[in-house]
């Protein structure tokens, strides 16, 4: 299939909804080259049709390389789960329910291999546009972002109060993480450890007072980062302060509706839920921070960020009557910033060599998933980082980018003392083999 052709169980399926047999449908797709691993995404329209309402549809892959190392067939289960289950109880915890509008509405879905798909909204027609990920967050925009999670969030702490039982049937879907698992390929985790190490190679040659420091909490967090990816994101030891987190918080799961004839965003919407899990809050707080901002962003406001999310939360636990400090207690946040603060790095370390590509400099994920597909018989250490530096993104354009940005998330976990996790498991690891 091109990449702006329907699927014929699409076509069939908005012929449908909308009986427009006969009449014109056009689809242009959305996402850039390599801005969407689990699909196509394209916005279909009928431009003959005076006012017709456009609808944007997500399409799984059929390389079936791609799907099997995507793990295709779960992540769109669970976000048809989060559209059909989670979100329609998060908009009965109020009396309004349209005071729930973070997602979009979900029009129609499939989930038969291979032909799984989604249909939505389109959020362009009422105002909301992504931020071009080429293009930093602002101030703005991140205090935008923040309170859409917040309200997020507070949904979870909400309905753990007043039905315990409904929220525990809910997270029983997604309290087992779909990207970091105990399963998870061995080439996944090497390519993460492969960026650490190029970050610590690189400061080898700079000069500073925080060199060092930084270098070994690069070091540590590449010693052991399956094991505290997998920290991050068990819900369950966090529990009663663990939320249905969004799961995958970047720049381009956000959209943005903004002042009329004004750069001013005033509300964000979120999408892309494929990858919520049962966890603690800050990590989707830390992911989107630490991956999509620049430290000079984060040296001016982090305060206020932290104030902005945390602010959010308390008014709409108290329009349901409930204190937030009872709940989820200022001192709690607080710690798990702490204990939590490295899942950024980890983040960093998988998404920034994609984030900061250009559209030509991104790898093509069917040909790389067919390679790592020849080696899922293998454990081959060698043989996986033969492969990832033969799909080696970085150049001399977004080498130094890299450098900075890294450094940046490295030098603000040591400032907001974020590093203990990583001692402490470090510790921990050496007591054993002594």
């Amino acid at each position: 299939m091109s990449e702006n052709e329907l699927s014929d169980a699409v076509t069939r399926v908005l012929l449908e909804l909308y009986q427009r047999h006969g009449t014109p449908m056009v689809s242009q797709p959305m996402a850039g080259v390599g801005e969407n691993a689990y699909g196509q995404v394209l916005r279909v329209s009928w431009p003959t049709i005076a006012d017709a309402a456009t609808v944007v549809v997500k399409m799984a892959p059929r390389n079936e390389a791609r799907r099997s190392h995507m793990h295709v067939v779960e992540y769109y289960a669970r976000e048809v789960f989060m559209y059909q289950e989670v979100f329609p109880v998060f908009r009965e915890l109020s009396q309004d329910p349209n005071t729930f509008t973070v997602p979009p509405a979900l029009q129609a879905y499939c989930l038969k291999a291979p032909d799984e798909f989604l249909i939505f909204e389109d959020l362009s027609e009422s105002g909301f546009l992504p931020n071009s990920r080429s293009i930093m967050p602002t101030y703005d925009i991140v205090i935008c972002s923040l309170k859409a999670l917040a309200e997020l969030h507070a949904c979870s702490f909400i309905l753990q109060r007043t039905d315990s039982v409904q929220f525990k049937k809910l997270v029983e879907f997604v309290k087992k993480d779909n990207l970091f698992t105990p399963e998870i390929e061995e080439v996944t985790i090497e390519f993460g450890k492969v960026q650490l190490r190029r970050a610590r190679n690189i400061l080898s040659e700079s000069d500073g007072d925080q060199v060092a420091a930084v270098q070994e909490v690069l070091q540590l967090c590449e010693q052991q980062l399956k094991s505290l990816a997998l920290y991050c994101v068990d819900g369950n030891a966090q529990a009663p302060h663990a939320v249905i987190c969004h799961g995958d918080f970047w720049n381009n799961n956000i959209l943005y509706r903004h002042e009329p004839n004004s750069d001013q965003p005033v509300e964000a919407k979120l999408i892309d839920f494929q990858m919520s899990r049962y966890a603690p809050p800050v990590l989707d707080i830390v992911h989107y921070l630490f991956a999509c901002t620049e430290k000079e962003l984060r040296d001016e406001h982090f305060p206020a960020f932290m104030e902005a999310y945390y602010n959010t939360l308390h008014l709409k636990l108290a329009s349901c009557n409930l204190s937030l400090e009872d709940i989820y207690p200022r001192s709690v946040f607080n710690r798990q910033l702490q204990l939590f603060g490295v899942y950024g790095l980890i983040m960093g370390a998988f998404s920034l060599p994609f984030f900061i590509s250009n559209a030509n400099e991104v790898i093509d994920i069917d040909t790389v998933s067919e390679a790592i597909q020849n080696l899922s018989t293998s454990s081959d250490e060698p043989k996986y980082k033969e492969l990832i530096e033969e799909y080696e993104m970085l150049n001399a354009r977004t080498l130094p980018i890299f450098k900075r940005r890294i450094t940046g998330i490295v030098e603000d976990l040591i400032k907001y003392n974020m590093t203990e996790t990583l001692f402490k498991m470090n510790s921990e690891q050496s007591s054993k083999v002594l």
